[in-house]
């Protein structure tokens, strides 16, 4: 359990610090528009922590399918437009720790009997 903890910090650590969050239904030509969420400053193996960073996802889903409701951009309700958002906070965060696996695979323990 202790490996385990210490590479999910330093997966933490290694990975990008912040998230966009992509929102999903935008016309052909226009920007999508996305929202930054930070977790540099969080330990994601922390379960406290955690929450927080799912605490400032909500609020950044929120506010962007908010605002593409009134821009008129939404083709979905809020609610499944901030699933979206989780969702696809769930998957960079997935991404950025397959990612750092390789820099953790260049230590080697070695015990002595």
């Amino acid at each position: 359990m202790r490996k385990f903890i210490m590479s999910i910090t330093t997966v933490a650590s290694l990975s990008l610090a912040a998230v966009p969050i992509l929102g999903l239904t935008q016309a052909a030509n226009a920007a999508e528009p996305t929202a930054r969420v930070a977790y540099g400053d969080l330990n994601m193996a922390d379960p406290a922590q955690a929450k927080i960073f799912d605490a400032r996802v909500e609020r950044a889903g929120l506010d962007l399918c908010r605002s593409m409701m009134r821009s008129g951009d939404l083709a979905m309700p809020v609610r499944a437009c901030v699933a979206n958002a989780h969702r696809e906070a769930d998957i960079q965060v997935a991404r950025a720790k397959h990612q750092a696996r390789p820099a953790q695979a260049k230590t080697v323990e070695v015990a002595a009997k």
